[in-house]
């Protein structure tokens, strides 16, 4: 009798056990992204933008032609830091500002920013959208083009910021993006996909070297944090390739690093100028 019992036992804390740890394994970082997600997404940020661009052309030649655009699109973006009462962002350079990568040239393919016959007048609004649908509106302190990063300042905002990874992605390790592709977004729904990084490749000449992963990338994604298994940013994707958006090039840790570095010496210096101009626009 008493040895059945005691088998009777031991099956039941065997089960308990058992129970208890797949529990923990399919919530744990060591086993599956969804703490990672659960915890980390509250940092996302969705970006709507707004922006009215006019471009004049004059020559002798032909009389002065003026082209004007309203231009309406959405982006991702993550909180990086809280600096005082100011919350910064990091997205792409290409969302702050149309001459990120010719886009103007898509509208108006002569035009030539080298070309003193050209002018372009931009101004531009951006709506920051947290996790929870709250709406703040933010500015541009500075952005680097050739690595296509941008960092915006808005009102400090509850959710925390991540932190940008010190080491470099390993090849064929597997890392996680979040993201509102095509603006697929809503509050507390946010997309999470996964792919493996694949190395450093220069997309154009006149660009900084990228990272390359393995991650579905689409127009929205544009700025979104790639994440490796601590929940630490490697990257921000900056483009996907026409026509096979399933690899995709995104701006690297240390870029990233370098330019929250300039832009924490910039609020330094003027932190009441930024805070005044935030607040204003967010009256």
């Amino acid at each position: 009798m008493k040895n059945a019992v005691a088998k009777i036992l031991l099956v039941l804390t065997l089960f308990i056990t058992f129970v208890g740890c797949s529990s923990c394994a399919n919530s744990s970082y060591l086993f599956g992204p969804g703490n990672l997600f659960r915890d980390k997404r509250r940092s996302f940020i969705k970006i709507d933008i707004y922006k009215n661009v006019v471009v004049t052309h004059t020559s002798t030649i032909v009389k002065q032609e003026e082209y004007e655009l309203d231009l309406r699109s959405s982006a991702s973006g993550f909180i990086v830091e809280h600096h005082r009462e100011v919350s910064l962002v990091v997205t792409s350079a290409h969302v702050c500002t149309v001459m990120s990568g010719k886009q103007i040239n898509y509208f108006i393919p002569d035009f030539n920013p080298n070309n003193p016959d050209w002018n372009m007048k931009e101004r531009s609004s951006f709506i920051l959208n947290d996790y929870k649908g709250r709406a703040f509106a933010a500015i541009p302190i500075e952005y680097n083009l050739r690595a296509d990063i941008c960092i915006l300042a808005s009102p400090k905002m509850k959710p925390p910021s991540l932190d940008i990874a010190k080491q470099s992605p390993i090849i064929g390790e597997k890392y996680y993006n979040i993201a509102a592709p095509m603006g697929i977004w809503s509050s507390r729904m946010i997309p999470l996909f996964e792919g493996f990084y694949l190395g450093k490749r220069r997309g154009f000449p006149d660009q900084n070297m990228s990272y390359a992963f393995s991650i579905p990338t689409i127009g929205g994604s544009s700025g979104s944090p790639i994440l490796n298994s601590r929940g630490e940013v490697v990257a921000a994707i900056h483009s996907a390739y026409r026509g096979f958006e399933n690899i995709c090039m995104a701006t690297t840790n240390h870029q990233i690093h370098m330019l929250h570095r300039r832009v924490k010496l910039k609020l330094l210096k003027d932190y009441k100028k930024y805070k005044l101009i935030i607040d204003l626009i967010n009256i």
